[in-house]
C-alpha cells in the first residue's frame, strides 16, 4: 500500500527544528511491514500548505497520516479538507496529541476517516494492512472514526510492552541534513540529533497531557547507545539528547546508561530533560563524566502555592537546590517557567522573579496554556473559559501569547505582568555577568534572526513596543 506521511509545519526560517520521531518511528514500522511510505516533511523543507498538498498529491497515495502535536492542527485542518477534495479515494487519518484527545474535532473539521488513538506503529500498520486488503478495518485496536451518529471508537490499543521491538526512526526518508544542521535547543550551531530513550511520566502535572501514559517505558540503555552510535557514524553528529518526557526518573537507568555511554561513545555532548526531585549528587557527577552538558528542569514557578496549585510534587527549595546542585556538577541547568496558572497574582510572580536570582536562571516566561486531556482543559471548559474548542486549537502555538485567562486578573494585566516578569528576569541575568552573557547573547539572536532580530529582542527587553515577546519553545 501507498502510504504517506505529513510532518506539519511550525514555523520557517533559520532556527531550531525538533525531528518528528513518532512519525519516523510510524515510518519505519510501515515500511517492516511492507508498504511502501512517502514523507511530506513541512518543518523540514520549509514548505507552505499548498505546496505540501502538491506534494501530497504527486505520490497518488492511498492513505495520508498525519502526524505534529496539536499545536499544528490548523495546518492538519487546511490540507484535510484540500486533500479530501483532491484525492477522494484516499484513506485520510491523524495521530499524536490532538487527534488522541479531541478525536471527533481532527475527523469532522480535517475530513479525515479516522484518527489514530495513542502509540501509532502497531495500529497503522494493521489499519494499512486491512485497507490494502479490503478487510474490516473498524475492529482494528487504537482508533476513532466516525459511525453515523457520532464518533465512535474500537477497543484500546495496549502500549507497546518492549520498546526494544520499535524499529529505529526512518532517518532516511526525512530530510535529515536540516534537523542535523539546525540550532540545538541549546541555540547552538553542531551537528546533532536526537534519541528517544523512553516513554511516559509517572507524576501527575496539572498542565501536562502524557499522550503515552503515566507508566514509564525505557529502552535497554544497550539500545540507545547503539542508536547514537548509528547516528554518529551515519550522520556525523557531534552532540545528542533526550526529548523523553523524564529521563532522570530512573536512577539505576541512568547510571547504568551513563556507564555504557562513556565506554563506547568518550567525548560525545548530551542532554536531557530532568526533574528537581529524581537527581543527587553522584547521579549528576556519573551524567558529567558520560558527557552530559545541560539538563533542562521544568521548573515553572518560584511560588510554592502556584507548584502546589499545578500539583508539580516539589518545593521552591528543592528547585533551587537542584539547580545549585547540577551547576556544581559542571552540567548548566535550564528551567522553563509559566505564569497565569489559577490563583496566580502579582505576589506570586514576584516570587519567581526572586527564584530565578537566587538561581541565576533566565527564560523565556510563557503562558500556562490548558492543552486538551489535560486536568486545567477539563476544569477551563467546564468553567466557560473556552467557549470553542476548536477555536482555542486553531490559535494554539509555543504558549507566547495568552489564549485562556485561568487567572481572575484582567488579560491586559497579566500580560503586562508577564513581560515586566520576563525583563526583570533577563536584564538581571545579563547585569550579573555582562561581558560574558550580553555579547554571547547578541552573538546567538544575530545568527537566529539577523540585525532585525536582534533589534526587536532588544526593544522587547527595554519594554518598548515593539519587543518580541517571548522565545520559542518546543510544540
Amino acid at each position: 500500500m501507498r502510504v504517506c506521511l505529513v510532518y506539519p509545519s511550525y514555523g520557517s526560517g533559520r532556527r531550531s527544528r525538533y525531528f518528528p520521531f513518532g512519525l519516523a518511528y510510524v515510518a519505519a514500522s510501515l515500511r517492516d511491514a511492507g508498504h511502501e511510505v512517502f514523507v511530506v516533511d513541512m518543518e523540514g523543507n520549509d514548505l507552505d500548505p499548498d505546496r505540501a498538498v502538491e506534494a501530497v498529491c504527486s505520490l497518488r497515495p492511498d492513505m495520508v497520516g498525519f502526524g505534529g502535536m496539536v499545536t499544528r492542527f490548523r495546518f492538519v485542518r487546511e490540507m484535510g479538507r484540500e486533500l479530501r477534495k483532491r484525492l477522494p479515494g484516499a484513506f485520510l487519518i491523524a495521530g499524536n496529541s490532538g487527534a488522541t484527545t479531541i478525536p471527533g474535532i481532527y475527523i469532522e473539521s480535517c475530513g479525515l476517516d479516522a484518527v489514530v488513538i495513542g502509540e501509532g506503529e502497531k495500529t497503522s500498520c494493521e489499519l494499512a494492512s486491512a485497507l490494502e486488503s479490503g478487510a474490516e478495518w473498524r475492529h482494528i485496536p487504537g482508533l476513532a472514526f466516525p459511525d453515523g451518529v457520532g464518533i465512535g471508537r474500537s477497543p484500546a490499543r495496549e502500549p507497546v510492552g518492549d520498546l526494544d521491538t520499535i524499529p529505529w526512526p526512518a532517518w532516511d526518508l526525512f530530510p535529515v541534513e536540516r534537523y542535523v544542521n539546525s540550532f540545538d535547543h541549546r541555540q547552538k550551531l553542531v551537528r546533532h540529533l536526537e534519541v528517544v530513550a523512553s516513554r511516559g511520566c509517572p507524576f501527575d502535572c496539572v498542565y501536562c497531557y502524557r499522550i503515552y501514559g503515566r507508566r514509564v517505558r525505557r529502552r535497554s540503555p544497550a539500545s540507545i547507545v547503539a542508536e547514537v552510535e548509528e547516528l554518529v557514524r551515519r550522520f556525523d553528529i557531534r552532540y545528542t539528547g533526550f526529548p523523553d518526557d523524564l529521563f532522570t526518573s530512573d536512577r539505576g537507568f541512568v547510571m547504568e546508561f551513563c556507564r555504557l555511554f562513556r565506554e563506547r561513545l568518550p567525548g560525545l555532548g548530551w542532554s536531557c530533560l530532568g526533574r528537581v526531585n529524581t537527581v543527587d549528587a553522584e547521579m549528576l557527577s556519573e551524567m558529567r563524566n558520560a558527557g552530559c552538558d545541560w539538563i533542562s528542569y521544568g521548573i515553572e514557578s518560584g511560588s510554592d502555592a502556584m507548584l502546589r496549585a499545578m500539583h508539580r510534587g516539589v518545593t521552591a527549595e528543592q528547585c533551587l537546590n537542584a539547580i545549585l546542585m547540577t551547576r556544581k556538577a559542571g552540567i548548566h541547568p535550564d528551567g522553563s517557567f509559566m505564569i497565569g496558572m489559577y490563583g496566580e497574582t502579582a505576589e506570586t510572580v514576584k516570587e519567581t522573579v526572586v527564584f530565578c536570582r537566587k538561581a541565576d536562571l533566565t527564560a523565556p516566561m510563557l503562558f500556562v496554556t490548558p492543552y486538551p486531556g489535560t486536568a486545567i482543559f477539563d476544569r477551563a471548559v467546564s468553567e466557560g473559559r473556552i467557549p470553542s474548542v476548536e477555536d482555542l486549537v486553531s490559535r494554539m502555538n509555543a504558549a507566547d501569547d495568552l489564549l485562556v485567562n485561568l487567572t481572575d486578573l484582567p488579560d491586559g494585566e497579566l500580560v503586562a505582568l508577564r513581560n515586566r516578569a520576563q525583563r526583570r528576569i533577563g536584564l538581571g541575568y545579563l547585569a550579573r555577568r555582562p561581558f560574558t552573557r550580553i555579547p554571547r547573547m547578541l552573538y546567538r539572536r544575530f545568527l537566529l534572526r539577523g540585525w532585525k532580530g536582534v533589534a526587536r529582542d532588544f526593544l522587547g527587553l527595554m519594554g518598548i513596543s515593539g519587543g518580541r515577546r517571548g522565545c520559542r519553545k518546543r510544540a
